[in-house]
């Protein structure tokens, strides 16, 4: 983990949600989720995750099944996963994550610019 970003992300703590879609299939899931729980244990962020999405395999263009997917998958207009929510206080979009971070930045870095911009 980034301890220095870790450090610099604890000052966001309540004023953030952190809303994240994922699936057991997915690799850049299980890349990304774990360290999600790392930074929410190091940082006292909020972090929920809407596991389990499935594709539906009678929609091969589609998306996402609903149900067994919850319907925040359509409210945020997922399409790939994991994708990462970024929400203020109030409940708006700060910003997103998709799939990865940025490239050169890691996951805790790249949450702290968005959570930075404000």
């Amino acid at each position: 983990m980034d301890s220095a970003a870790v450090e610099r992300l604890r000052s966001h703590t309540g004023s953030a949600l952190i809303i994240v879609f994922s699936a057991e299939w997915c690799l850049d899931c299980h890349k990304q989720v774990p360290v999600l729980g790392l930074v929410s244990e190091a940082t006292g962020l909020e972090i929920r995750v809407f596991g389990h999405l499935m594709r539906d395999p009678m929609k091969p263009r589609g998306y996402w099944s609903i149900p067994p997917s919850p319907e925040e998958v359509e409210e945020f207009s997922v399409r790939r996963i994991p994708t990462i929510v970024v929400l203020d206080g109030e409940g708006r979009i700060m910003g997103e994550i998709v799939e990865s971070p940025p490239a050169g930045k890691s996951l805790e870095e790249a949450l702290l610019d968005i959570l930075s911009e404000v």
